[in-house]
């Protein structure tokens, strides 16, 4: 093994003993009424897991990123449910400023949710899309096919939430002082000019919003919150979220950022390098 391998192989090892002895849990242990930690995440690259999807052509693969901008976080990459990484591709050809989350369709492609607005500086927001690339091939790198330029409807808001259903890109706004999480809505056919996000619902969420998935059948979106994950059974129609009371897990304190569907539950990693699964019925649309 070269020295190289064996230094990482080493801090990654290190690294998981340490998170283990700070987060006093081990992998397997119920943490909180329907939630279990599974792992933790042992790449030492991987320092905030912002986003999560679950790969629909290869078994026990889920895509992650670091939350953020830059070089060194423009990676994409593919884990398992141990925590392991299987493959890492450098995300080339455009920059990302801030990195949020990830999105996931059944035709293949891969969604880039560049949508992040700390303090709402930002007048725009970018969602890329790219080729879902093959885990076994971690030697090339990956570039978006196409993009879609989004304008706030009004005044800018902060947003760290992605999904795609059918033809359409939904983003959920970040924000706070009790306000209620909204969901936009931008179409996926349209990629030649700016596009304005369109208001579709307004949630009874009050805790600020950090991920978002939607499940492959379009029963259930999923949503985790600085309070804990909810789920919301819309059978294909994004808008009854409105007039929907979503079912709620409280994890608080454990900062989730990024989830998603699998067929136990619901999936969500943390700033802290963990990996939970929420079990409750509603998680799995019963």
């Amino acid at each position: 093994m070269a020295r190289s391998q064996t230094k990482t192989l080493l801090l990654a090892s290190l690294l998981a003993a340490s998170l283990n002895a700070c987060n006093a849990a081990e992998p397997g242990q119920e943490i909180a009424p329907g939630v279990r930690l599974l792992a933790y995440i042992r790449d030492p690259r991987i320092k905030e897991s912002s986003g999560i999807v679950a790969s629909r052509r290869y078994a026990d693969v889920f895509w992650t990123h670091n939350d953020g901008g830059g070089p060194k976080k423009q990676v994409l990459y593919a884990i398992d449910l141990e925590g392991n990484t299987r493959a890492s591709f450098p995300v080339i050809g455009v920059t990302l400023h801030d990195w949020e989350d990830l999105a996931i369709d059944s035709a293949g492609h891969l969604y880039i949710g560049d949508i992040g607005n700390n303090d709402s500086k930002r007048d725009a927001l970018a969602v890329y899309e790219i080729e879902e690339p093959n885990p076994q091939a971690s030697a090339e790198r990956i570039s978006p096919k196409r993009v879609w330029n989004l304008r706030f409807p009004g005044a800018p808001f902060d947003c760290e939430s992605l999904f795609v259903w059918k033809d359409d890109g939904y983003v959920v706004s970040k924000v706070f002082n009790n306000a209620r999480a909204q969901i936009f809505r931008f179409p996926l056919k349209e990629t030649n000019r700016p596009l304005t996000l369109e208001l579709v619902a307004t949630t009874k969420i009050e805790s600020p919003v950090t991920g978002a998935d939607i499940s492959a059948d379009g029963t259930l979106l999923g949503l985790v919150a600085k309070n804990g994950a909810y789920v919301f059974r819309i059978d294909g129609d994004v808008t009854r979220v409105s007039n929907a009371n979503p079912y709620h897990t409280k994890l608080e304190n454990q900062h989730i950022e990024g989830c998603c569907f699998v067929p136990e539950g619901l999936l969500v990693t943390s700033e802290r390098r963990m990996i939970f699964l929420l079990t409750d019925p509603a998680f799995r649309g019963q």
